[in-house]
């Protein structure tokens, strides 16, 4: 299929880009596959990765296995489990750990040090998989019962904090935006996925009481106004589980 250039045009001018995972100039992962991605991470000596339980999918000999039980309560209510794997490289050779997601998805690896997220991320309850750095895992409450509520996010979100690599898990597409200072988009309320902690969450009305009951977008849509980066997907886990479930006989 030729490339359209025009359309290309089209598609930069939105200032959005489609996720491509970058990696820096010394990468300690790698992520494979389109779908049901896997992420390999590299361990030096006592370095560490932790992850959700049943994401470890392969790894070598010389990493071990353990668990941490701490924040049960606030990861419960951020759509984790209560206790956390550490896979630690024990020994001074390089190690190696394969992870993958609990659901078909994709791996979406964010550097909590860059500039665009400036050390906070807030995202979707259930969005977190693993994480080698420094990170911790908070739940982020909005007590705005309108946003809560109409926002796409819930009353209990997930906070990452820290200087490390996180990676999230997600189904759909997943886009990206960076958005400057006081810059707004409009998103649908079911593709919110993540945002760096600087950026405002809004809501506003997706219309008129005509469009608001018959437009199929809901009563409100999320604003995000910058600075900061924005992620979003087209199909959620929750909507992705209802198009593949079998219809009822």
């Amino acid at each position: 299929m030729e490339v359209n250039e025009q359309g290309l045009l089209v598609f930069k001018s939105t200032g959005w880009q489609k996720f491509e995972v970058l990696y820096p100039d010394e990468p300690k992962y790698n992520v494979t596959g389109a779908d049901s991605q896997v992420v390999t991470v590299q361990l030096a000596g006592a370095e560490s990765v932790y992850a959700e339980p049943g994401t470890m999918m392969y790894m070598s000999e010389n990493i071990a296995s353990n668990t941490e039980c701490g924040g049960c309560f606030q990861r419960c209510c951020s759509g984790e489990s209560c206790c956390t794997m550490v896979m630690e490289n024990t020994q001074e050779e390089l190690g190696f750990v394969g992870l993958t997601p609990n659901f078909p998805s994709k791996v979406i690896p964010v550097d909590l040090s860059s500039d665009n997220v400036k050390g906070s991320l807030v995202c979707k309850a259930g969005s977190y998989m693993a994480h080698y750095g420094e990170c911790e895992i908070e739940t982020d409450f909005d007590f705005n019962p309108c946003k809560a509520c109409c926002g796409g996010a819930g009353f209990v979100r997930q906070g990452l904090k820290g200087t490390g690599t996180v990676f999230l898990n997600s189904t759909g597409t997943i886009m990206q935006k960076v958005l400057a200072e006081g810059e707004k988009i409009v998103v649908d309320t079911n593709c919110v996925l993540a945002w760096a902690e600087e950026v405002e969450m809004e809501l506003q009305s997706a219309g008129g009481c005509c469009a608001m009951a018959l437009g199929g977008e809901g009563v409100f849509n999320t604003v995000f106004v910058g600075p900061g980066l924005v992620m979003v997907t087209s199909m959620n886990p929750h909507q992705y589980q209802v198009a593949v479930a079998p219809e009822p006989k």
